[in-house]
């Protein structure tokens, strides 16, 4: 294999941001794939630190398309996480080669429902090779997500309906459907046939692409509307104001705040839960992401301030951060809120409580 270390330094104009902290350290290699036979570019974008050592595991962002499209996901990753609205993440970029339509389209010919040798090489590459080696040379955790867009939202459609376990989320974003109408009856009969599905998908379309792509995005509505299962989670949006290249950018943030809405919990709504409720919801959502999802630390012990200081509300406080020393048990200072808190509740006086 070959190695090259390289530092990503795009930053987006459209971004009144200081960059430096959404910035990580790309690895690309050299993969030479035997499902394909031939050598391909992998890139792989670290999480923020993660070269400075330690045992946590993160996610992993598989990116189709070109290498554009894994610069845009690894600068919003980084924007996003270091944020505080999602989990940072290892974003591995599979960049095309020189048979684009091959490796995405999944069928031999447009209208036919036999399968494309080279597309059913590529999705084992992707799931067989790429991805087994990522887990194991890196720190992850089993989390699993995929994004492709165009010709690759095709690729990513059909790889769901046949490996629907290969990944807790497929992102589909702008999807090519005008060149394989069939493909709506395969997902169709894939819904009908398979009862409950476990993974997720995330589905998107520009308000400003041409006719011919909204036809085919109006058909996989219908499709999902009469077929996909009760319960099944996933989100069909239009993005508002956006062209077919843009939908790459806009749909990859787009989903990832979707992916990870419900990270943090409103204010007003945590308020009526309690720490037992509170830890619930996390490992929800944990299944749902197919590893074990902490709520952040310091997140935990500023809402629990926020509530008791800036509310007043002294048992939601206590709630929160029960529920926080349940995730981060060798936290002393938590467990010294929650014992200060519990004073209190017993309508001991300040001083009584240590305060």
């Amino acid at each position: 294999m070959r190695w090259t270390f390289l530092v990503f330094q795009a930053c987006f104009a459209l971004f009144h941001v200081a960059c430096g902290s959404v910035l990580a350290e790309t690895v690309e290699l050299e993969f030479n794939s035997v499902a394909l036979d031939e050598a391909r570019p992998i890139l792989v974008r670290l999480p923020e630190g993660y070269e400075e050592g330690g045992a946590q595991r993160y996610p992993v962002l598989v990116v189709l398309n070109e290498k554009d499209n894994f610069e845009w996901a690894s600068y919003i990753v980084g924007l996003q996480a270091s944020r505080g609205a999602m989990d940072d993440m290892f974003v591995v970029g599979l960049p095309a080669t020189d048979n684009y339509s091959g490796d995405n389209y999944p069928f031999a010919k447009t209208g036919s429902l036999e399968l494309n040798d080279r597309s059913q090489a590529y999705s084992h590459f992707i799931r067989e090779e790429a991805l087994p080696y990522i887990e194991q040379n890196y720190r992850t955790n089993g989390g699993r997500f995929i994004v492709g867009h165009s010709l690759s939202g095709l690729m990513v459609t059909h790889m769901m309906t046949q490996y629907p376990d290969a990944f807790s989320t497929f992102i589909i974003l702008s999807p090519s459907l005008q060149h394989a109408p069939q493909l709506l009856g395969v997902l169709s009969d894939f819904f009908k046939t398979n009862g409950p599905v476990e993974s997720q998908a995330y589905f998107a379309l520009g308000s400003l692409e041409h006719e011919t792509i909204q036809q085919g995005f109006s058909g996989l509505s219908e499709v999902l509307k009469a077929d996909a299962p009760d319960g099944w989670s996933h989100e069909q949006t239009i993005l508002a104001h956006t062209d077919h290249m843009l939908a790459a950018f806009k749909g990859t943030y787009d989903s990832l705040a979707w992916l990870y809405r419900d990270f943090s919990i409103p204010t007003d709504r945590v308020q009526a839960m309690k720490a037992s409720e509170i830890i619930d919801h996390y490992a929800r959502l944990s299944r749902q992401l197919n590893y074990r999802l902490l709520p952040r630390q310091r997140g935990m012990t500023g809402l629990g301030w926020f509530l008791e200081k800036r509310i007043g509300n002294k048992a939601a406080a206590l709630e929160v951060l029960k529920a926080a020393a349940h995730f981060y048990p060798e936290d002393e200072k938590i467990k010294s809120s929650v014992a200060r808190l519990e004073c209190r509740s017993s309508d001991n006086t300040a001083t009584t409580c240590g305060e």
